[in-house]
């Protein structure tokens, strides 16, 4: 739970902080863009599973996660500027290009065993996800 807080808080933050960067142009949109963006954000970030499966993108490097039933739904939360993939070596999942500062959810195989996966941009991050038996 104090994970998925801090979680929430440090995107509350990263995206106020991008919101108010000294070099940003004026908003062309209505001033309630940034809190819908926030508001996408945070929602993504608070339907995290309540078994706290969450893979974190920071620093460019996958954070580890304990080994998880088939089919548990895993959060995948990009805390980096940068955009990132987590794409399993044999397809079996992809996040697809996820923006920094965004999140989504994978869900893990059926069939137990060790997935590996990488950032297919930045092919140097990898990790794996271990499927219980």
């Amino acid at each position: 739970m104090k994970l998925r807080t801090a979680s929430i808080a440090l995107l509350t933050a990263a995206l106020v902080a991008a919101g108010c960067s000294s070099d940003a142009k004026p908003a062309a949109t209505p001033a309630t863009a940034p809190t819908e963006e926030i508001a996408t954000t945070e929602a993504a970030a608070a339907e995290a599973p309540a078994d706290g499966a969450i893979i974190q993108i920071e620093g460019f490097a996958f954070s580890a996660l304990d080994p998880v039933d088939p089919g548990t739904e895993i959060t995948v939360s990009n805390l980096d500027g940068a955009q990132h993939t987590l794409t399993a070596d044999d397809g079996s999942f992809n996040t697809g290009g996820l923006d920094g500062v965004g999140a989504t959810t994978i869900t893990a195989p059926d069939v137990p065993g060790t997935y590996t996966f990488v950032c297919n941009i930045h092919p140097s991050m990898a990790g794996s996800l271990t499927v219980n038996g």
